[in-house]
């Protein structure tokens, strides 16, 4: 009986003694926003694409931030208007060396997500201007711990590094320390640094910087607000100054009022003008919409809804000028969403502003259970349990692309002229630099840096408006085309013409196609045919 009662009273004393420490961490911000970030890391190291080349809009920022490093200037090959972000990455690449170009990569891939967790300090002080601490650290969890974060931070694009400043200047901008909120007009110019749509923040801060010192002498509040303007302008003008001499445009009021341009242009067009612009219109809400809704799923779907009508029940000084900041936000999305652009990634700037409006919905089960420990440790192992099945599910095959690279080098041996395959085609302007000593600079090297091959490499024949694989033939002829290159998914592809599957799983019906080379014959599991055209045979 003694020994029960001694092991009772151990078992109570280990129990307590892992409340007291869970309670310690909790009630911790710096550990616990620590340890969420730690989980953070691990999950990208998990999801980390070893091995595979950055295509697309991450191959330009690679060259230029390349260049950049090895120049120690600003390149004038690139012609893009958002630099910020390669030239603050060419600073990393300066420092570091490596004779193979997928190393730098690798770094670019590396500083992207180091940005992407850095983001949870922010997005854990703007849910503090609404909330409580241990609130705050879930509504940070939600951001830095969303499967659509974690695999963009892995792609060594913009996106982190913008939002990690848009949201740092909205933190500054709720500060009760003047000299903070002018400094935030300083982030929200790096902003508009990264990406050129940033420089619509600096809209709603202007409206909301006046409103929030309108009580003060109308001469105070004009040299107030020509001080933040002047300090946001100065910040743009070197930069902008740079894209003059090494572009030819300042890439930012040159290309956000490419916008207003566009609308313009289809409105005035004779007999189509006003029906164009009300598709314009139509399809952005409509896409808007649906993306919105898309990318609250898998997490946000479930707070969101309760998040918004409580926030709109109560639309004060800051509520306010997170609705109008958000607005703004969602301004590129909708312009480029009006042109049937099917992407979602304009939607992630919002994303802090999400997981703020998903705590309503938490603070209410926290109130009506009374279990706030309880509801902190379902939501937590709830969110990293999702992100990780969702990114799982959705995240690229590596094996795959793996194989997809690899194979587009003995494309680029074999051919002179080939039909787009997307996406695994964005390999073949990479695999001409296989081997080749780094650095180098871009100019030496036999491809632009938006993956439009030049020399050295197979140029691509478009097969749209074709409808056979006769009449893409007879138009590629002329147009250079040599081979085709055939893997049988053009029905998984959106951007693919499903007329080269025919060629893959009926091969004889095609005599004149001549097969040159056949993946499954060496040990690929991607299979990918490659066949030459004789034209002699077409003929006959």
């Amino acid at each position: 009986m003694l020994e029960l009662t001694v092991n009772s009273r151990n078992h109570k004393t280990y129990l307590s003694i892992i409340n007291e420490k869970f309670e310690y961490v909790i009630n911790n911000p710096v550990l616990l926003l620590g340890i969420i970030s730690f989980i953070a890391i691990l999950i990208r190291i998990y999801f980390f694409p070893v091995g595979i080349p950055i295509v697309l809009d991450g191959w330009g920022y690679f060259w230029y931030a390349n260049d950049m490093s090895i120049l120690g200037e600003f390149p004038t090959t690139d012609k893009g208007p958002n630099n910020g972000w390669p030239a603050f990455l060419s600073i990393f690449f300066s420092l570091y060396h490596s004779q193979n170009f997928l190393d730098y990569m690798a770094l670019q891939r590396i500083v992207s997500a180091i940005l992407s967790v850095l983001t949870i300090v922010p997005v854990y002080l703007l849910c503090r201007r609404f909330f409580d601490k241990h609130l705050s650290m879930i509504g940070a969890a939600l951001f830095v711990l969303d499967p659509r974060i974690i695999m963009n931070s892995l792609l060594g694009i913009t996106e982190p590094l913008f939002i990690l400043l848009g949201t740092s200047s909205l933190v500054l901008f709720f500060s009760k320390d003047v000299k903070k909120v002018y400094f935030s007009f300083v982030l929200a110019a790096l902003f508009a640094l990264i990406r050129y749509e940033g420089l619509l923040l600096v809209i709603p801060l202007s409206i909301m910087f006046i409103v929030r010192f309108r009580k003060e002498k109308i001469f105070k509040i004009v040299l107030r607000y020509i001080s933040v303007l002047t300090i946001f302008v100065l910040v743009l003008l070197p930069m902008a100054y740079i894209r003059i001499q090494t572009t030819g445009n300042d890439g930012l009021i040159s290309h956000v009022s490419a916008g207003p341009a566009y609308v313009s242009t289809i409105s005035q067009k004779e007999d189509e003008g006003a029906r164009n612009l009300v598709d314009f219109f139509v399809t952005g809400i409509i896409n808007l919409v649906k993306y919105l809704g898309w990318v609250t799923i898998p997490i946000f779907i479930f707070f969101l809804p309760f998040g918004v009508f409580k926030f709109f029940k109560k639309l004060d000084y800051k509520n306010t000028t997170i609705l109008l900041v958000s607005i703004f936000f969602l301004l590129p999305a909708f312009y480029a969403y009006g042109r049937e652009i099917q992407e979602t990634r304009y939607l992630y700037v919002i994303f802090p502003v999400f997981s703020m409006l998903s705590l309503y919905t938490v603070d209410i089960l926290r109130k009506r259970t009374g279990k706030h420990s309880l509801i902190f440790i379902l939501l937590i192992v709830g969110i990293i349990s999702a992100s990780i099945v969702w990114v799982d599910y959705k995240w690229i095959d590596l094996e795959h692309e793996k194989e997809a690279f690899t194979l587009a080098t003995n494309v680029v041996k074999l051919t002179s002229g080939i039909n787009e395959y997307y996406p695994e085609s964005t390999y073949i302007g990479i695999s001409s630099i296989v081997g080749k000593d780094f650095p180098i600079l871009s100019k030496d090297v036999p491809l632009s840096n938006r993956m439009q091959p030049l020399s050295d490499v197979p140029k691509f024949v478009s097969a749209k408006g074709t409808n056979s694989i006769e009449e893409y033939i007879k138009f590629g002829k002329e147009k250079g085309l040599s081979h085709l290159v055939v893997d049988g998914l053009g029905e998984s592809h959106l951007y693919r013409s499903k007329i080269f599957d025919e060629v893959f799983y009926n091969e004889e019906k095609f005599p004149y196609l001549i097969k040159e080379y056949d993946s499954a014959e060496h040990g690929f599991n991607y299979h990918l045919k490659i066949f030459r055209v004789d034209y002699e045979k077409f003929e006959e």
